[in-house]
């Protein structure tokens, strides 16, 4: 029955991504990264990185594959670079002098203009559609097209597409409940947690540069 063919592509899909976004694990990385950032601005972030990571995600569903290739860039080297930015943003925030106290006596416009948008670098790419959630929906747009044409073709893409979409709500849902840890830890704790977890999220940034590295090595075949 094409429904249940239908059903059964959408939860297989979210098998296969939701372990490699991992939206749950990204919220503590994420209040780190806008410790000191107004509620009704963490927000928009929120939604913004919900929405990056759904349209970024289905248009390499569609077209990815063909832009990589045309350009000549492999995802070993799309891994490296996202490990760099991921290494800069902790550094940054391990060395940054505490703003929340002073952030929290001023009005929520005036804190926007102090405050550098993450939503797309580094929380969208490359810690969640970063290259492993790229190359798992480019292996579920080959899946989909592999033995099948015309519309069977349509509606499998369609299916990924939507747990794509279910995967993006549930980084919203993510992201917008990190306010109720953020009550719960205060400023002051959430300072210490940004000191604790910089280190961890300098260590994903090495360990995808690694990863690349060593994936380019082995496409070499030396």
């Amino acid at each position: 029955m094409p429904i249940k063919e239908f059903a059964d592509f959408i939860l297989g899909s979210i098998a296969a991504l939701f372990p490699v976004i991992d939206p749950i694990g990204s919220v503590p990385i994420f209040l780190v990264l806008t410790a000191g950032v107004p509620e009704s601005l963490r927000r928009i972030y929120a939604r913004r990185i919900a929405l990056n990571v759904i349209f970024l995600l289905v248009g390499f569903l569609l077209v990815g594959g063909t832009l990589l290739r045309f350009f000549g860039v492999s995802l070993e080297v799309v891994r490296i670079a996202g490990g760099i930015v991921v290494f800069h943003a902790a550094w940054n925030t391990m060395n940054a002098e505490s703003k929340v106290s002073e952030l929290e006596n001023r009005d929520a416009t005036d804190k926007a203009e102090h405050h550098k948008d993450i939503s797309f670098m580094p929380m969208t790419i490359p810690l969640l559609s970063g290259p492993g959630a790229i190359a798992v929906a480019l292996g579920l747009a080959a899946e989909a097209s592999q033995g099948t044409q015309g519309i069977e073709t349509a509606r499998n893409l369609l299916a990924i597409a939507t747990a794509i979409c279910l995967i993006g709500l549930i980084i919203y849902v993510a992201m917008r409940s990190s306010t109720l840890l953020l009550k719960v830890l205060g400023a002051g704790g959430i300072q210490a947690l940004s000191r604790l977890l910089g280190l961890f999220v300098m260590a994903i940034g090495v360990q995808l540069i690694l990863n690349g590295l060593g994936d380019w090595i082995e496409s070499l075949n030396l």
